[in-house]
């Protein structure tokens, strides 16, 4: 199979070659420079030391010797340097083990015409990648890629799209076009190292100043140099670094081709739509257990649990089914997010999703011969590897003891409780996931007849406009961003338009008006939706109890963004905690902190006086906030921590966090439930 490479790669490929000439002449000029140095500080050490011997001119001899090898060994220490994958977390398999697995790859690598790869391991992500070591000498010798398949994404896909996707990832070894891919990759880690992995450079200097008082003169001397050739390198690193990223997008999009060819355009178009969905899945099995670890609780094998979420996430969202996997769509994409802003990110390896997807619809490849059969199915005992690879993930934690094994009935029911109680129902179609039922101060009554249903007040048009809003204000960020030129760009589109950034101040107000029309929709919503409970509450008797529970939510809510302020308040004033600073600065930022700790006090004791509070604490957490509102602790004596102390004092910010957000919740909740209650009881 040949795949031709398209002109804006090839346009990509020359500046990057151009890009690692540059790099490749100013490293020699800088290394032949550094050449000079160390000879002409040795040359002027013997000399001095040859006019006037004494001790003195020796370790002036051997500091300006040591301090020419330390710039030229900073030049050089990269020939040496290696970067090994670290693989204890995976699980290597073997032909042997899973035949029908191997088989597959054989099939994707004969028809990508690749080499086989060294090692297959496993892993328990929804992710497939090729990795290996590298060090200099590999930009030049050929080197056999390790395969890393994660359970989780077998677990997610067909057979064809885990073949689209395989073929995906050994697409970018495939053809000798794609090398120059591989060989930028490696002239980027060389300037990252020199400019940021200095470990070993540190260590010597370190070593070097307890030698003697003189060393410091002449570790400041190879410091100067050194941060010089890095200020170069700086510069060459961003001139490089982005030639080489708008070069791998465009690779992205060859890979993307060859897997169309080898498995067709539909399979790796619908599993790239399905994967981040599937990785927020595992992503909640894994957060639930999170979740158990007090309990000493562990799942026996989480991909049957992974694969009741995703199902039950789809069946939430709506999703349509096929071949037993979610089907998501690009206009579920574009629901989500509304943004008129198209610039290209310069700094990002990838096209979007969508751009990958739209370009594998244009292709169009279809393959008549399809396996849409379970891609778990590969698995020789795919209960066994699951449970494996659950053992290896959960080896990590270190639980207080024994943990019990929660089976996949109990998982069910106990996931399914927490999920309920934490989402509002879905009759209200998702309008209240980010937006507040309670009226703007100073909204005047709506006095207007509501002729809308239920139905009608809840319905796509509504939420959609809260997705607007939400694009709108990010889009507003990023033109800001533009307008004060933090964000440097040549040209960028809005609304089908191109702009220059000049144009950013002018556009950025015709947002602030959009932002500003569009909140004032949801104000009218929410005044129609309010006016509609309220005739529903008189008609039947409850108006006070419709009012109590409407002013109870809205009193809270009225004074949460204040908790949150508050909360993130005392994180940013105890990060000096983790930080080493003088004695007199901890003494000082300790007693600033005392002083906000007064208010969190209050309004603890207010969160903890809640029914909502005693049902989400356990005991030792209560005494631990009893402890720290009823006392004045000591963080700090003389020259240490109090490390219990400390405990209290984060447990207490930790959990007024969590109990603002859950009493803001559940009064959220019992309110729109009471709503419910008025349209279900309604004549």
């Amino acid at each position: 199979m040949k795949v031709q490479v398209s002109a804006n790669f090839k346009k990509h490929a020359r500046k990057t070659i151009i890009s690692i000439i540059v790099f490749a002449i100013t490293y020699i000029i800088l290394l032949i420079l550094a050449i000079g140095i160390t000879v002409g500080f040795t040359l002027l050490g013997v000399l001095i030391f040859a006019s006037k011997p004494m001790f003195l001119t020796a370790v002036l001899c051997l500091g300006l010797f040591g301090s020419g090898l330390t710039i030229l060994f900073f030049l050089l220490k990269f020939v040496f340097a290696s970067t090994k994958v670290e693989t204890g977390h995976l699980t290597q398999i073997s032909e042997r083990d899973e035949p029908q697995l191997f088989a597959l790859i054989h099939e994707v690598v004969n028809e990508v015409h690749t080499s086989f790869p060294k090692k297959v391991f496993l892993s328990h992500d929804v992710n497939a990648s090729v990795f290996y070591d590298s060090n200099f000498w590999s930009m030049f010798l050929p080197i056999r890629k390790n395969l890393q398949i994660g359970v989780g994404l077998v677990n997610s896909v067909t057979q064809q799209e885990l073949k689209a996707i395989l073929a995906h990832e050994f697409g970018h070894f495939s053809q000798k076009s794609m090398k120059v891919g591989s060989y930028v990759y490696h002239v980027n880690q060389i300037i990252y190292n020199m400019l940021y992995k200095n470990e070993s450079l540190d260590n010597m200097f370190e070593k070097w100043g307890n030698i003697s008082g003189y060393s410091a003169i002449f570790i400041s001397l190879s410091v100067f140099i050194i941060q010089q050739i890095q200020n170069i390198l700086k510069h060459l690193y961003t001139y490089v670094n982005l030639n080489y990223l708008a070069l791998s997008r465009e690779m992205e999009f060859h890979a993307d081709e060859i897997a169309a060819h080898v498995a067709g355009s539909q399979a790796l178009a619908d599993s790239l739509l399905r994967l981040s969905f599937a990785n927020h899945a595992l992503n909640n099995v894994l957060t639930f257990y999170d979740g158990k670890f007090s309990e000493n609780i562990r799942s026996s094998n989480i991909y049957p649990e992974h694969r009741y979420v995703m199902l039950m996430f789809a069946e939430r969202n709506k999703y349509q089914m096929r071949d037993g996997f979610p089907q998501i769509e690009l206009s579920t994409l574009k629901k989500y997010d509304k943004s008129k802003l198209n610039l290209e990110n310069q700094w990002s390896s990838h096209p979007s999703d969508e751009d990958r997807v739209k370009a594998l619809q244009k292709l169009n490849i279809v393959k008549q011969e399809i396996r849409n059969e379970p891609a778990i199915e590969l698995l020789s005992n795919a209960a066994a590897v699951a449970h494996t690879i659950s053992d290896k993930l959960f080896s990590g934690v270190q639980y207080e003891q024994n943990p019990s094994m929660l089976e996949i009935a109990a998982f069910r029911a106990d996931f399914e409780s927490k999920m309920n109680k934490y989402a509002f129902d879905q009759k209200f179609n998702d309008f209240y996931d980010y937006n507040h039922p309670v009226l703007k101060e100073g909204t005047p009554p709506f006095e207007k007849p509501i002729k809308q249903s239920f139905e009608e007040l809840f319905d796509d048009s509504k939420v959609d406009t809260l997705y607007e809003l939400n694009s709108l204000k990010n889009d507003q960020y990023v033109v800001e961003s533009i307008s004060k030129g933090e964000l440097k760009l040549k040209t960028f589109d809005y609304d089908g338009t191109k702009y220059q950034p000049a144009d950013a101040v002018e556009l950025l107000q015709r947002i602030e008006h959009t932002i500003a029309a569009t909140e004032q929709k949801i104000t009218d919503y929410n005044q129609q939706i309010h006016a509609y409970f309220l005739l529903q509450a008189d008609l039947q008797g409850k108006g006070k109890e419709f009012e109590q529970k409407y002013n109870d939510f809205a009193t809270f809510d009225k004074n949460y963004g204040e908790g949150q302020a508050r909360y993130n308040e005392m994180v940013v004033n105890t990060e000096f905690i983790f930080q080493t600073v003088p004695f007199a600065t901890i003494e000082a930022r300790l007693s600033d902190l005392k002083r906000r700790e007064e208010e969190l006090k209050k309004q603890l004791v207010l969160l903890l006086a809640l029914p909502e509070s005693s049902r989400e604490l356990d005991e030792n957490l209560i005494r631990s906030l009893e402890t720290y509102v009823n006392n004045e602790l000591v963080y700090f004596h003389v020259d240490h921590y109090n490390e219990e102390n400390l405990q209290i004092l984060f447990n207490a910010i930790s959990s007024y966090k969590k109990l603002l957000d859950e009493n803001h919740f559940t009064k959220k909740k019992c309110y729109l439930e009471f709503m419910l209650s008025l349209e279900e009881n309604k004549e």
